[in-house]
């Protein structure tokens, strides 16, 4: 059987990662162990890397996007989508969704994934397409 493919939204990971380092249990942490128990496949570019590390070190602190991007990188075993082949969709999808949601949509798109799992309202709304499902963190326990 295929694995779930599955892209993690920045807010659902950053806030797992918090929840895991102060001993806290949510929705977005059971998420992240699903992904750690190889359960659920991540898809990531270095793009959205960057992105969750960058919002990790605004939150918190650089250790702990540290310690972020290596739990991503060695914990969560993502399957890399090259950026260069979400800038060859963009023409595409632009002007559909927002701007800073782009290029999760594209991901998902480039990776054939099954969930983009988000809190994002909004993206959720205007995220509808028959490629791939997109999920709220208690919406995956459903």
């Amino acid at each position: 059987m295929k694995k779930v493919r599955a892209l993690i939204d920045t807010n659902v990971v950053v806030k797992a990662a918090i929840d895991i380092s102060k001993g806290s249990m949510s929705p977005e942490r059971k998420v992240m162990e699903l992904v750690i128990k190889n359960e659920i496949k991540p898809v990531i570019t270095i793009t959205l890397l960057e992105e969750y590390c960058r919002i990790a070190k605004e939150l918190v602190d650089k250790d702990f996007a540290g310690w972020l991007r290596n739990l991503i990188v060695t914990g969560m075993k993502p399957v890399f989508i090259s950026d260069e082949i979400c800038e060859e969709l963009k023409p595409k999808f632009e002007g559909k969704l927002p701007k800073e949601d782009l290029i999760h949509f594209l991901t998902c798109i480039a990776a054939n994934a099954n969930y983009l799992i988000t809190n994002n309202r909004e993206f959720l709304m205007k995220a509808k397409n028959p490629i791939f499902k997109c999920l709220t963190p208690k919406g995956v326990f459903r």
